[in-house]
């Protein structure tokens, strides 16, 4: 059986390793999933050595102002940039924006770090089709080849990042064709090192220089750069594993084990609502109680009062 597919950074290449046993839009093997492994154990590479080079420094040379906002700031960014871009603009098309607006929204989400805007888009929407079933590239109940977890470390480090090395991959001729055919999303796609770049080192080396000079600059750099980008890779990996085991379920209607969890809900700016999510993928806003904080839901709304963004589904109102 040979079909196509296109990996995250746009290349075709021919297929010939679709798994019989897995649901359609899942590769297994071949190239493209080295060519993912590759690319994952790179970036975590980075990300592991920058944060331990990061609480090197704050340890030994002290952090002020400058450091601490640079990390606030830049956290600030790119966890917007996930909530609002990615996974509520991107994925769920929850809202449309203008071509400027759609850049800078473009510009966050690709600082996350989190991989390309079109890999994000296939692997959420796999999620949700999918969700804790054979097919769920990252639940915590079973791998992506249907096999259950027999200890809760493993559950815990596969949905966390584990899922990002195994030898599975979305096909995103299946889950973002959209995406595929989409000219901005690819161009951010094909430039994500840039973004990397500019989040980890580029804005915290100028912001640091800035204030308070080299040395300023290289804790910049280490602590509000690699150590807060993977700080915030984390926060949203943890949705994965905790959003589905520990929390409440205001909706428990949804045909899965999602749930609320209030502290990843305050650390990732609304995207802990996971319970709610599922039940109304597209609403723009989660929060259903006055203890539901969505930070991400709340500008939405408050960038379609200015006029910056329109169409902005409230499916949940109807409920």
């Amino acid at each position: 059986m040979s079909v196509v597919a296109e990996y995250h950074d746009g290349a075709v290449a021919p297929r010939d390793d679709v798994h019989p046993d897995l649901p359609r839009g899942v590769i297994v093997g071949g190239p493209l999933v080295r060519a993912k492994q590759t690319e994952s154990f790179i970036l975590f590479g980075i990300f592991m050595t920058g944060s331990i080079a990061g609480l090197t420094w704050a340890f030994t040379q002290g952090l002020s102002w400058i450091e601490w906002s640079m990390f606030a700031l830049m956290y600030s960014v790119t966890t917007l940039g996930l909530g609002i871009t990615v996974h509520r603009y991107l994925v769920h098309r929850s809202f449309k924006a203008g071509p400027v607006v759609k850049f800078i929204l473009c510009a966050m989400g690709q600082m996350t770090c989190q991989g390309s805007l079109l890999k994000w888009v296939g692997n959420h929407r796999r999620h949700h089709l999918y969700t804790d079933e054979v097919g769920d590239p990252h639940s915590p109940y079973i791998d992506s080849h249907g096999h259950p977890f027999t200890s809760k470390l493993k559950s815990w480090a596969y949905s966390n990042n584990g899922w990002l090395f195994d030898d599975t991959m979305t096909d995103n001729s299946v889950f973002a064709k959209d995406m595929l055919a989409d000219p901005m999303v690819m161009f951010f796609t094909r430039t994500r090192w840039f973004w990397y770049f500019m989040s980890m080192v580029a804005i915290p080396a100028v912001w640091g220089y800035a204030f308070g000079g080299l040395h300023a600059m290289y804790g910049c750099i280490l602590f509000g750069g690699f150590l807060r980008t993977y700080l915030s890779v984390m926060a949203t990996a943890t949705v994965n594993s905790v959003c589905h085991k520990i929390g409440y379920r205001r909706f428990k209607d949804t045909e899965d084990s999602s749930t609320n969890h209030l502290l990843m809900t305050v650390l990732t700016f609304g995207e802990g609502l996971h319970n709610n999510h599922h039940r109304f993928p597209r609403d723009a806003y989660l929060s259903h109680a006055w203890y539901e904080f969505d930070l991400n839901g709340l500008i939405i709304l408050g960038l379609e009062r200015l006029g910056l963004v329109t169409d902005v589904v409230h499916a949940s109102k109807a409920y």
